[in-house]
């Protein structure tokens, strides 16, 4: 089945042959009409063909492009062009071709092998067989810095793409993204998606060279290759033909950490929530008596993800915390590796990997903390309301605020060993201690527990001594 995107052609009414010109939005900022005499469908030859993969074995469902060839005037932004996939025999067809001379583009992402023919034309006889070529990758992160006073709210929406070509990407501002390319040297345009915005923008008198953005690659990639770049900012204030911005504000740091994650131990996770938890404690992120899964990125199409380094990493390691959403339920979630704080001394403006994870079934915890006012007698007491505790998992965003004996629940966690961590649930306690530097043992406590995968853990209750001025650094 062909899909039509954001493209105008002639129709051939059954009388008086007149020309009606359509268009759909769907994904592609430009919008346009077909004005090439003699390329109506009573007269145009159908544009088919079979792929092949470099192993000769026939593609299903790879994504078949064939778009108009820009004047070079109008080369950074995106063609206007028409979609569909390949059957299970590998077979395509268009009705028609969208002007004498056109260009095509074949991308199955199942096999990361693409194909492009820059130009081409019906007779020609390129496409009877496209074999694919191994593709590389292009992988990088695309912030948006909105001015003081926008003329046009942008939104987070926007689109990168090799520049008057069909290789595209739509991207979300603050999300890490990669596209499949050919291998060789390219330029690449980042551009608002929606075709309405940038319309507005082009209305509001802003120039096309501060609408699209581009940057062109220093080197050439290679079939397999994957080439990381940026992070890129895309900003209305930016001087014209400038992108990155990275040294004067923003971002100060280039290098960045990465990570794979997978639904299971074949499958990759797109689309899963990503946050750096540098707070192991909770210390700072409790707020209104819980914290928050705060998502920074999220991975894609290969289960990857990519964000800056820390500014700070307060204690000697920071972990890294994932979750998958599915009709606003967390159905998966994970946790990284614990990642020194030394290894982000090695890395010199270039990325560290800290490698796979795995995600499974979240599970919960259902405890209760006791009041014991002196350690030495365990004796339970009864002004339970007096004092408060803070309960968490180490190195997540799952820390609640509640007061002792009461019991609580704590669901959407990661499964497997953790942590549990309870200190006091006084703020100005807390801040006290640690101005003064007191050891952590002096007033957190943790036990460590198995949490199971998709199940819940009914936890024994777990006895709580509030600091006292014996406490080195307590309020006296």
């Amino acid at each position: 089945m062909m899909r039509l995107v954001k493209c105008s052609f002639a129709f051939l009414m059954a009388v008086g042959m007149s020309l009606v010109a359509c268009s759909d939005d769907k994904d592609n900022g430009i919008a346009g009409t077909v004005t090439d005499t003699g390329n109506t469908i009573a007269t145009a030859p159908e544009v088919a063909g079979v792929v092949l993969r470099t192993d000769g074995v026939q593609v299903s469902k790879a994504t078949v492009r064939m778009a108009r060839i820009l004047a070079k005037s109008d080369s950074f932004k995106a063609p206007e062009y028409v979609e569909t996939e390949t059957d299970s025999l590998g077979a395509f067809a268009f009705d028609s071709a969208l002007a004498d001379t056109f260009q095509l583009a074949v991308i199955d992402t199942e096999s990361s092998e693409v194909s492009y023919l820059p130009r081409t034309t019906v007779g020609s006889g390129d496409f009877d067989s496209l074999k694919l070529e191994k593709a590389a990758v292009f992988s990088s992160v695309l912030y948006y810095e909105e001015g003081p006073e926008p003329t046009v709210a942008v939104g987070s929406h926007f689109k990168v793409f090799l520049k008057g070509t069909p290789f595209y990407q739509s991207v979300f501002a603050g999300d890490s993204f990669s596209m499949l390319i050919p291998a060789g040297t390219w330029s690449f345009s980042f551009s608002p998606g929606d075709p309405q915005i940038v319309s507005k923008l082009e209305d509001n008198g802003v120039e096309d060279t501060l609408i699209f953005r581009s940057w062109k690659m220093d080197a050439k990639v290679k079939a397999g290759d994957t080439l990381t770049a940026g992070p890129f900012i895309w900003s209305p204030s930016a001087e014209p033909d400038s992108l990155i911005k990275v040294e004067e504000k923003i971002l100060e740091n280039k290098a960045r950490i990465s990570g794979t994650v997978y639904c299971d131990s074949a499958e990759a996770c797109a689309d899963v929530e990503v946050q750096l938890i540098t707070d192991l404690y909770g210390f700072d992120s409790v707020d209104n008596d819980s914290a928050e899964f705060k998502a920074q990125t999220q991975t894609d199409s290969r289960g990857r993800w990519y964000l800056p380094v820390p500014d700070t990493v307060p204690y000697d390691s920071f972990r890294v915390e994932y979750r998958f959403m599915k009709k606003g339920k967390v159905t998966r979630a994970g946790l990284s590796r614990y990642v020194k704080a030394s290894e982000l001394k090695k890395i010199d403006g270039d990325t560290l990997s800290i490698g796979k994870t795995t995600l499974s079934e979240p599970s919960s915890l259902n405890s209760g903390v006791i009041l014991v006012i002196d350690k030495r007698d365990s004796s339970q007491s009864n002004n339970c309301m007096v004092n408060s505790v803070v309960v968490g998992i180490k190195g997540t965003s799952h820390f609640v605020r509640e007061v002792t004996c009461n019991m609580l629940e704590m669901s959407d966690l990661p499964s497997g060993k953790q942590d549990i961590v309870l200190y006091s649930g006084d703020n100005k306690v807390v801040k006290t201690l640690r101005e003064a530097k007191t050891p952590l043992d002096d007033f957190v406590t943790i036990t460590h527990v198995a949490l199971p995968t998709g199940e819940s853990l009914d936890q024994q209750w777990m006895t709580y001594t509030p600091p006292t001025v014996n406490t080195p650094g307590s309020l006296k």
